[in-house]
């Protein structure tokens, strides 16, 4: 597991079980039905799920490979600061707004953010 991403990959893992279930299901009711516009509806159903499927395990995959930048919104002015891909604990990074300085710190596997 990458540090820092505790939280978010649990509930992305949970997610993609939920969605992973509603394609399952969708596509059951689908099999089962006999009016043919409901049946298109399950079906229809089920696709923008897989969709939904295959977006979670991208993301968990961007994740996992170091692809994903790690950002959170200044609390001073609500403008992103930017840690970048693959950062280290103690990085600092400066609001590109306010200018304020931020250095990452890890709570409980989770990344956060302090002033300095």
């Amino acid at each position: 597991m990458r540090h820092g991403y505790l939280s978010i990959i649990r509930m992305i893992e949970t997610d993609l079980e939920f969605e992973k279930d509603a394609v399952r299901i969708y596509n059951e009711f689908a099999e089962k039905v006999s009016d043919p516009q409901l049946k298109e509806v399950f079906i229809e159903f089920a696709k923008a799920e897989t969709g939904h499927v295959n977006g979670l395990q991208r993301l968990l995959q961007f994740i996992q490979d170091g692809e994903h930048e790690v950002k959170f919104y200044c609390p001073v002015c609500g403008w992103e600061v930017n840690f970048g891909k693959n950062p280290r604990i103690g990085d600092q990074a400066r609001c590109r707004m306010c200018g304020v300085i931020f250095e990452l710190i890890e709570i409980g596997g989770d990344y956060d953010i302090r002033r300095l």
